[in-house]
C-alpha cells in the first residue's frame, strides 16, 4: 500500500512539473533600417533612436488574430507638464493585417520629440487586454 501511494505521488509530481506550458508572447523589435531576413538577427536592432530618425518596428504575433485588425498606440512617459500623470498619447493607429503576414506586422514612424516612448499593441478581437509593449527612446 505504501508502495501504492509513493508511486502515485512521483507521478502526480513529475507530471505536474514535466508538462510544459509552450506559450508564445507578442513581442516588438525595434530598428533602424526596415526589416528584412539579415537585419532581423543583426546589431542594428536597437531602441534608441535620434529625433527624425525612422523607427522601425515589427509585432511578432504567435498565433493568427481572426479580426486581422491591430490597434497601436505610442505613449510619452513624463509627457508635457499639463498632462495627467505624465503620460502623453502621441499616436495611435487601427492597422489591418495582410493575408500573408498573418504572424507580423511592420512598418515605420518618425518622431521629433526626444523622450522616454512606448508602444502598447492591442488586438481588435480583444481590445482591452494588451498583447504587448515595448520602451524605446529618442534622445540628441
Amino acid at each position: 500500500m505504501m508502495k501504492k501511494t509513493l508511486t502515485l505521488i512521483f507521478t502526480l509530481f513529475l507530471a505536474i512539473f514535466t508538462s510544459a506550458c509552450n506559450s508564445e508572447k507578442s513581442v516588438i523589435l525595434f530598428n533602424k533600417y526596415r526589416f528584412t531576413q539579415e537585419t532581423i538577427t543583426s546589431n542594428s536592432n536597437t531602441n534608441i533612436f535620434k529625433p527624425g530618425d525612422r523607427i522601425n518596428y515589427l509585432v511578432t504575433l504567435p498565433k493568427p488574430i481572426e479580426s486581422k485588425l491591430l490597434l497601436i498606440q505610442i505613449v510619452k512617459i513624463g509627457g508635457d507638464k499639463q498632462e495627467r500623470y505624465g503620460y502623453e498619447l502621441v499616436w495611435g493607429k487601427t492597422v489591418k493585417i495582410r493575408d500573408e503576414q498573418v504572424y507580423y506586422y511592420t512598418n515605420y514612424i518618425v518622431l521629433n520629440d526626444p523622450g522616454a516612448y512606448i508602444m502598447k499593441v492591442y488586438s481588435r478581437d480583444n481590445p482591452t487586454k494588451l498583447l504587448t509593449s515595448a520602451y524605446f527612446y529618442v534622445k540628441n
